[in-house]
């Protein structure tokens, strides 16, 4: 029986949900704080921006990351799974959205929601808990834990089968792995796009910030 509920919503986490740049930075700033003496000949900003880039906003496989970091500054005193080890540090720096988190109450009473994200399930769900958003979920999907990752229309497939509703809506920052299989799977799709991406295929609604989504949704459902 289909749920009274306007729809379901799938919410990716990082960038989406969680401001994960912001946390990621300000990881990299107690990172570097922590290792000076073994940066003590770089300059220091540069190091900061060097790993913001090398981390491509999360979305780089993780052992690469760590392997590309300590490439260019084999100073560091880590191997690749040391590094990985205090890399799990991150939702510590994750900080709370109040007005995120009131969006989320409102919307829960209307819509079915939902999580679909890629990462470690240790990781993505020490993120929801530190942001406090974990209770707004029905579902919880995380690849890890699934066994296949966005953009494999498996994981999709797997979620849409726990919807209660046949309108479905998926809102995440990444194109490729968001946007793109929910649009060829014909479901609504809302990309956050803070940085004005350029897309070859608009989604039904492109936004600044997660915070413009109920205006949105007005509009879609």
């Amino acid at each position: 029986m289909l749920s009274k509920k306007k729809a379901s919503l799938l919410f990716d986490i990082d960038n989406t949900l969680v401001d994960r740049n912001a946390a990621f930075h300000a990881y990299m700033q107690n990172f570097i704080s922590r290792n000076q003496a073994a940066l003590a000949e770089e300059d220091m900003s540069q190091v900061h921006a060097e790993m913001m880039a090398l981390d491509c906003h999360g979305r780089k496989d993780r052992k690469l990351f760590c392997h590309e970091v300590l490439q260019s500054f084999p100073g560091l005193p880590y191997t690749v799974e040391s590094l990985w080890e205090d890399h799990m540090s991150l939702p510590v720096f994750v900080s709370p959205d109040k007005v995120l988190n009131e969006m989320l109450e409102r919307l829960s009473a209307d819509y079915q929601l939902m999580i679909l994200s890629n990462g470690s399930a240790n990781m993505q769900r020490r993120k929801l808990h530190q942001a406090g958003l974990a209770d707004y979920f029905e579902h919880i999907f995380i690849s890890a834990e699934v066994g296949c990752a966005k953009p494999d229309h498996r994981l999709f497939s797997h979620v849409l089968s726990h919807c209660r509703h046949t309108s479905v809506v998926m809102i995440g920052d990444d194109y490729i792995n968001d946007m793109q299989p929910a649009m060829s799977m014909h479901l609504k799709t809302v990309f956050i796009n803070p940085e004005n991406e350029t897309v070859a295929i608009r989604p039904d609604f492109e936004l600044s910030s997660i915070h413009q989504l109920e205006e949105a949704l007005a509009c879609m459902i």
